[in-house]
């Protein structure tokens, strides 16, 4: 498992790469990493690898950069594989904090997972029409969650404000629901 001092200069490291390049930021990756564990498919480390940072690969000044930053990225994933992994599944998201207010700031978090979900658009809509309605509802869930991340919800504000205050207990259940899904080649087409 990364320490805290692991955790900061991955941190640090995300935080380095430009923004406008499309790469993370801890807690987004974070999220990133438990969509693609729990994917109905397996996503290999060169498809998912470029998401993390973005187009800036070339950033990186020497080959042992590369793999300094890559080391640590791969630790992660794995500790988040680790948390879910039955049938001690313990995992919990890492969340920013606003440090003025102490709140929760779990939106990155759901972008990181959705992007991870949009590398395998099919597998979850298979999960949605399975006729598992706790998985099913948990995909959905996940996607309401991120579109109000995203600012564009469709639901009733009366609806929202509960969601935004309940997401940062919600979500960890609902990545627990889905880690249950059985992976590629053990579930029957629906």
């Amino acid at each position: 498992m990364l320490s805290d001092d692991d955790l900061h200069r991955l941190d640090a490291l995300l935080l380095s790469l430009p923004m406008d390049d499309d790469g993370m930021l801890l807690s987004e990756f974070d999220g990133f990493c438990a969509g693609l564990v729990v994917c109905p498919e397996m996503i290999l480390p060169g498809e998912w690898l470029p998401c993390v940072w973005g187009e800036t690969s070339g950033q990186f000044e020497a080959l042992a950069d590369v793999q300094s930053a890559t080391d640590l990225i791969m630790r992660h994933y794995n500790d988040v594989a680790q948390s879910l992994t039955p049938p001690a599944a313990d995992y919990g998201p890492l969340y920013d904090e606003d440090q003025r207010t102490g709140e929760i700031l779990w939106e990155s978090w759901c972008s990181g997972f959705e992007r991870a979900m949009r590398l395998r658009p099919d597998a979850w809509e298979h999960i949605v029409k399975s006729g598992d309605a706790e998985a099913a509802a948990s995909v959905n869930m996940m996607l309401a969650l991120y579109d109000i991340a995203a600012g564009q919800s469709d639901l009733p504000t009366a609806s929202v404000e509960p969601l935004t205050e309940e997401a940062p207990d919600l979500i960890p259940n609902l990545v627990l629901t889905l880690n249950a899904w059985p992976k590629s080649g053990t579930h029957a087409d629906p």
